[in-house]
């Protein structure tokens, strides 16, 4: 009786563990083909880490072109009008995109032109850099002060570690699709690492209970 309580329980999480991914994962971390070419276009644009840029996007809209908050946030990266028309007199590399906020590439672009000011603000430092896209610059200077998210709202405190978990996830997963090609050793010269086709589901699981942790552990 309970050796078959046992067996059936062993089957039945072996086969959740393992089939699950392999039919939510796209629903689960969406990447849009159509998206793709901004993303590469966008963070090449600006030096940023590809798989990084499709995390954001991922968090801030899941994808969702015509996305918009209850603040007026609007698009794929979640901007307010007002930043996103600042964003698209001052910078140069913005220069002849569209001024419509929906636009894929002039959303996408404008986002990556905040995120890697944000970069250039605090040396390189990702969560710092996301906390201050999320929360504005005072949220990241807290949390630099503090060395701590714990002096964070809510929201902003679990900001970091979702857009890191859904970037973890692209970048063993898509990293082809993304334009870095790995070497013989799986290393890819962006930066990131593709993992082996047996290793996927193990990537799905790590940044879905990353994520997880993220939205509902405090």
């Amino acid at each position: 009786m309970w050796l078959t309580v046992v067996v059936t329980a062993l089957f039945l999480g072996g086969s959740i563990y393992y089939v699950f991914p392999k039919i939510f994962a796209d629903t689960v971390y969406p990447l849009p083909e159509e998206v793709v070419p901004d993303i590469i276009y966008c963070a090449d644009l600006f030096g940023l880490d590809k798989p990084l840029l499709a995390g954001l996007i991922k968090g801030e809209s899941n994808f969702n072109q015509h996305a918009i908050s209850r603040a007026g946030a609007s698009g794929y990266a979640q901007l307010m009008p007002g930043t996103f028309a600042g964003l698209m007199r001052r910078a140069p590399e913005l220069q002849g995109l569209e001024s419509d906020i929906f636009n894929p590439r002039s959303n996408i672009c404008a986002g990556a032109a905040y995120l890697a000011g944000a970069m250039a603000n605090y040396d390189g430092d990702w969560t710092a850099s996301l906390i201050s896209y999320n929360g504005g610059d005072g949220a990241a200077r807290r949390y630099l002060a503090a060395k701590s998210t714990s002096v964070l709202v809510s929201e902003t405190r679990l900001y970091a570690p979702k857009i890191l978990a859904a970037r973890e996830y692209y970048a063993a997963n898509y990293a082809d699709v993304l334009g870095s090609k790995p070497t013989s050793s799986g290393v890819v010269k962006s930066g990131f690492t593709v993992e082996k086709e047996s290793d996927k589901v193990n990537t799905f699981w790590k940044s879905f209970l990353k994520d997880a942790f993220a939205k509902y552990i405090s």
